[in-house]
């Protein structure tokens, strides 16, 4: 089975590359959500399948660019996703998150806009669906020269309103798909500048965890004797985002690098930030969070129904139910922490 999936893997890497044209990289775009549903069929880990299915849509998506944009534009800019696709935490298909930096003093061969918007409706016709906030390189606002892209982050910072910290939230998860990469890093290093000893903003930043109140009425549903027919968790609003951004918001405060929340919780434990032990529940209960939200939206495709963000609660196996049980203890001590660390009462 696993020389199998390796196999078929290959293949779909090998169509990607061979691809002359967009409509033979659909063909391969929807190949991966058929390997993705044989990998957790066969039992591989979810990080596992995460890793190879970031590995197969960024050159998916670089594929595409290189087929679209003129080769100027390529060598001059640098192509990035964000959001679980640039934390590399996505499975099934979502909405699209991306962005282009541009070279200052560049002026494209072409029209841009465009360009731009051949692009987002390519990945559309693939199966990712336009941002509903419309952060796409079809948005003027998410494609800019690095002058300009650092002078909005700079905005974000000093600012520090709802609006303008989740775009730097958002930002923070890029990750670069192709073109000059330093160009992406040219601009984070802005961010890394103005949060230097800026404790109310990191304070705002991290307040977010909270955006969704606390876990602890889901909690206790789960320790009841039955639910109610139809009621549904929202597994990213308790579980997921409180524990990414929490980890995102120490990534910030530490000037971390990395982009993986896994990644970014290994080197604030590896620095003394976070609690060894702390740490290994964090990254077990990320992937049962994962693994939960690809079982369940497995479920709904097979079913033919669009993948929600709801867990039917009477769906969940009692082995689930104890493990999401745990895993929203961690995630609620886990926010005790972030609110001695960040000082979150005197908000």
């Amino acid at each position: 089975m696993f020389g199998f999936l390796s196999n078929q893997s290959y293949q779909i890497n090998e169509q990607i590359i061979a691809a002359q044209d967009v409509d033979a990289l659909k063909v391969a775009a929807g190949q991966i959500t058929r390997l993705i549903a044989l990998l957790h069929r066969s039992g591989t880990k979810v990080n596992m399948i995460a890793r190879l299915v970031q590995e197969l849509n960024l050159r998916l998506f670089e594929r595409a660019w290189h087929l679209i944009a003129p080769p100027d534009l390529v060598a001059n800019s640098c192509l990035f996703v964000m959001g679980s696709e640039g934390r590399g935490e996505q499975l099934l298909k979502t909405d699209q998150d991306n962005g282009l930096v541009l070279r200052d003093g560049y002026e494209c061969s072409v029209d841009l806009a465009e360009v731009c918007q051949r692009f987002s409706t390519a990945l559309a016709d693939f199966g990712y669906p336009p941002c509903p906030g419309n952060i796409m390189v079809s948005n003027p606002h998410w494609r800019q020269s690095v002058s300009d892209f650092s002078q909005m982050v700079r905005l974000w910072s000093v600012t520090a309103n709802p609006d303008s910290l989740m775009e730097l939230a958002i930002f923070l998860d890029a990750h670069a798909v192709c073109g000059d990469t330093t160009l992406l890093e040219q601009v984070r290093s802005a961010v890394f500048d103005l949060t230097s000893g800026n404790d109310a903003m990191l304070a705002r930043f991290a307040s977010a965890i909270n955006f969704f109140g606390s876990s602890q009425g889901w909690w206790n549903r789960l320790l009841a004797l039955g639910d109610r027919d139809g009621e549904q968790l929202d597994l990213k609003k308790v579980g997921t985002f409180p524990l990414v951004h929490g980890i995102r918001s120490l990534a910030l405060a530490h000037h971390l690098t990395e982009v993986t929340t896994t990644g970014r919780i290994e080197a604030l434990a590896a620095a003394g930030k976070l609690p060894q032990k702390l740490a290994a529940d964090l990254i077990d209960s990320l992937h049962f969070f994962m693994g939960l939200k690809l079982k369940v939206g497995l479920q709904e495709l097979d079913t033919g129904h669009a993948v929600s963000g709801g867990i039917q609660m009477e769906k969940l196996s009692s082995l689930d139910r104890d493990l999401l049980k745990d895993t929203l203890g961690v995630v609620k001590l886990f926010k005790l922490l972030l609110h001695q660390r960040f000082h979150l009462e005197a908000l």
